[in-house]
């Protein structure tokens, strides 16, 4: 099941087979507090504001840079397209 985003006329999601972003931001709790955040109210109907946002999309560029190696090519499509979607919102 998909974790569908929207921000305007922009929609995104999160698919299932990309969850596995969520267990390295769980390796640093406290480096990734806003994706830990979105972890906990996944299946939940929320709302993100623009600085949670604009966290988000500097803590997947940093998720990305330090597991990129361990995720490879779809991992970094991933995080580039959800960095991409943030930094929008």
């Amino acid at each position: 099941m998909a974790f569908d985003m929207y921000a305007g006329a922009r929609h995104e999601a999160i698919q299932s087979h990309e969850e596995y972003l969520f267990a390295f931001s769980a390796e640093a709790i406290t480096d990734f507090p806003q994706l830990n955040a979105i972890r906990a109210k996944f299946y939940s109907d929320f709302t993100l504001g623009p600085e949670q946002s604009s966290e988000l999309t500097h803590e997947i560029l940093t998720l990305h840079e330090r597991y990129e190696n361990q995720g490879g090519k779809a991992f970094s499509a991933t995080a580039l397209r959800l960095a991409q979607f943030f930094s929008y919102s």
